[in-house]
């Protein structure tokens, strides 16, 4: 055996001893690279968990949710959608999930993501959403959705008979007690909106309500979203204060008002009752 067939056999060898090495390398990266990806995919997938948990993605998805039932299954030349206004009024601002203007007037919609039963009247300051033994107490939409009612008289300069109040319940709620028609479910509020059939605005008197709400409204950023927040909140915090200092009903949660007796041993003198009176019936 040569000299130049040792040193060839010896060059093979180093070659495949370092092809295996290069080959270990790529072997140990390739299944770093596998534990990373598995690990960043752990992550996300916990955090959608918990996105998929907010109230602020329920009612994202609520909202879509209806929002793409409008646009499927109502006529787009009749009705005119326009998501997520939120408006300026005297006491700060004010969020209307949904505004449909069509011919037949102005639907102002409230949207509500969530399951369970719902206890309710539409007279109720507060409904019940019970899920097995856990209750649970949320404002009245209808009288949530009356301040968007307002907001937009005022701001499109209607009459109140031009606007219809809708509040649609997204998810697998069921109601408990009889609620009116406009507290409905998707194909409910469907339904409501197109039984609407009186004419009270032309096609051009539609372009311009639409065109007029699009001007009035807030521009969707950072700050309008955190003064609507920091509005609703002093709103909640004034309702907590006036609980805890006696000016609302313990029974129904309206405001406590001074009357005067008008008949009985107490005629002509003053009391403290509930201004829901005669459907609350409570005194002090």
């Amino acid at each position: 055996m040569t000299f130049l067939t040792l040193e060839r056999n010896f060059f093979l060898q180093w070659v495949f001893s370092l092809s295996s090495q290069i080959n270990w390398i790529i072997l140990f990266f390739e299944t770093y690279e596998t534990i990373l990806m598995i690990h960043w995919l752990l992550i996300l997938l916990v955090l959608c968990s918990f996105l998929l948990r907010t109230a602020w993605f329920k009612g994202w998805f609520g909202e879509l949710l209806l929002s793409l039932s409008f646009k499927l299954f109502l006529d787009g030349k009749l009705y005119k959608l326009v998501n997520d206004v939120t408006l300026a009024c005297e006491d700060g601002t004010t969020q209307v999930d949904h505004v449909l203007v069509s011919p037949f007037g102005v639907f102002v919609v409230e949207t509500k993501n969530m399951k369970g039963w719902i206890f309710g009247s539409e007279h109720q300051k507060q409904w019940t959403q019970q899920i097995y033994r856990h209750r649970s107490k949320f404002q009245n939409p209808l009288y949530q959705n009356y301040k968007h009612l307002k907001a937009l008289e005022f701001s499109l300069d209607l009459k109140p008979t031009d606007l219809f109040s809708v509040v649609c319940f997204v998810g697998d709620a069921t109601f408990k007690t009889t609620l009116p028609a406009n507290v409905t479910h998707i194909r409910g509020c469907l339904g409501y909106i197109r039984s609407k059939q009186e004419s009270k605005f032309s096609n051009s008197e539609v372009a311009a309500l639409v065109a007029k709400l699009e001007e009035l409204k807030l521009k969707r950023s950072f700050q309008t979203s955190r003064s609507h927040k920091t509005h609703v909140r002093k709103l909640v915090a004034e309702k907590s204060r006036k609980k805890q200092s006696g000016e609302l009903c313990p029974k129904c949660g309206a405001e406590l008002v001074e009357r005067l007796a008008k008949r009985g041993k107490n005629a002509g003198n003053a009391f403290i009752g509930c201004s829901a009176y005669p459907r609350c019936k409570f005194t002090q």
